[in-house]
C-alpha cells in the first residue's frame, strides 16, 4: 500500500481518503497501518450504522466528507459525524456549495465553519429543474452495468 510508505517517511499525519472507497478499505489501511486517519464518506460505505461501526473496528481517528454531494447526502454525513464519541478533525461536508444547485429548500451549508446536523426534505420542483436528461441518465445506468459485472 503505497501510503504505508508515505507515513514511514514523511512526519505529518497521513489522511486515507481516496484509498476508502469501500467497506473493507477502512479496515485494510488501519491493518497495514498506511495511514493516522480516515476519510469516511457514509453512501459508499453503507450509511451512518455501518460506517460508525467501521470507525469503531478500525480504531483510528475519523473525519467525515461527502463526495459532492447534494444536502441529502451532507445531512446524513453531519449526522453521522455528529454521533462519532470523538471528533478531533474538521470535516469535508461543504460540498453542496459547489453543486449548480441543490435539490432542497433549505440547503445544508457550513456558517462560520459548522454545518446543522438537521434532517432536510426533497423539494420536488427542483429534483425537476436539476434532472438529468435521458442522455444522461442512460450513460449511468450503462456505466452501473458494468461496474455491477466487475463486482
Amino acid at each position: 500500500m503505497k501510503l504505508t510508505l508515505a507515513k514511514d517517511q514523511i512526519p505529518v499525519k497521513i489522511a486515507a481518503d481516496e484509498s476508502v472507497r469501500k467497506v473493507t478499505d477502512p479496515l485494510a489501511v488501519a491493518q497495514a497501518n498506511a495511514a493516522d486517519v480516515l476519510v469516511l464518506k457514509a453512501a459508499p460505505l453503507g450509511g451512518i450504522s455501518r460506517s460508525l461501526e467501521i470507525a469503531k473496528d478500525a480504531g483510528l481517528p475519523v473525519v467525515i466528507s461527502s463526495a459532492l454531494d447534494s444536502s441529502i447526502g451532507i445531512s446524513m454525513g453531519a449526522h453521522l459525524a455528529a454521533m462519532l464519541p470523538e471528533l478531533n478533525f474538521d470535516c469535508g461536508l461543504g460540498t453542496a456549495a459547489l453543486l449548480a444547485g441543490d435539490v432542497t429548500r433549505e440547503p445544508l451549508m457550513p456558517v462560520d465553519g459548522q454545518i446543522d446536523a438537521r434532517r432536510v426534505n426533497v423539494d420536488q420542483e427542483k429534483l425537476q429543474i436539476f434532472q438529468a436528461d435521458d442522455h444522461r441518465v442512460d450513460w449511468w445506468l450503462e456505466r452501473l452495468e458494468r461496474v455491477y459485472k466487475l463486482l
